[in-house]
């Protein structure tokens, strides 16, 4: 994303904000979680349900503070201006995207470790080893992918590019196009919760069965 002139951004304002950064971060974290997957293979059945439901947990608890408690909280604040608040926000949730291509790489790779084991019968099983085997999932299998899919297929590089540039339109008070953008954002961010949810139950349903 483009960094207007306009506006003073130090080093670390610029790494925030930029798209490209999330790219070697997202590219980084998917070669360390590929690299770490014959380790989490030969945990034990438990211990990877454990490790991906602690893991699901706290990207959980993360993302309900940010983005429904952090981000409408801070707007009844009477103190800083509404483009400060706007500022503010772009900044917090593009870090935040940060860590959650990272969270989002592992999880992948932890849900189809317990999906190819068959530890949550509820959402099935694969029968390949290789990533083919997703063909034969249900919605319930697909369930676990939902998150980090909705992180790399429709957040990181896509519509969260486009809410930067909306909010740094309305900082420097510039007419704002694509509005509409962060209400998408939103129901993205509600749909990539309920299936953390959803998930982590099923998780925590074979963990006690276990």
């Amino acid at each position: 994303m483009p960094i207007n002139s306009r506006i003073h951004h130090s080093p670390g304002s610029i790494f925030v904000l930029s798209t490209r950064s999330t790219g070697i971060i997202a590219a980084i974290s998917v070669g360390i979680a590929a690299a770490a997957r014959p380790y989490g293979a030969r945990i034990t059945g438990p211990g990877l349900l454990l490790s991906v439901g602690a893991l699901q947990c706290c990207w959980l608890g993360a993302n309900m503070a940010i983005s429904f408690l952090e981000a409408p909280v801070k707007f009844v604040s009477p103190t800083p201006s509404r483009r400060n608040l706007v500022d503010v926000g772009r900044h917090v949730f593009s870090a935040m995207n940060k860590v959650e291509v990272v969270l989002a790489a592992l999880d992948i790779v932890g849900w189809h470790l317990v999906l190819q084991r068959g530890l949550v019968p509820s959402a099935g099983s694969l029968s390949s080893s290789s990533f083919l085997g997703l063909r034969q999932l249900g919605w319930k299998g697909w369930l676990g992918f939902a998150p980090g899919l909705i992180v790399y297929v429709f957040q990181s590089f896509t519509f969260l590019p486009t809410l930067r540039s909306v909010g740094a339109r309305f900082v420097e008070g510039k007419p704002v196009e694509n509005a509409k953008v962060h209400g998408v954002y939103v129901g993205l961010e509600a749909l990539k919760i309920t299936a953390l949810v959803a998930s982590t139950i099923g998780i925590g349903r074979a963990l006690l069965k276990a």
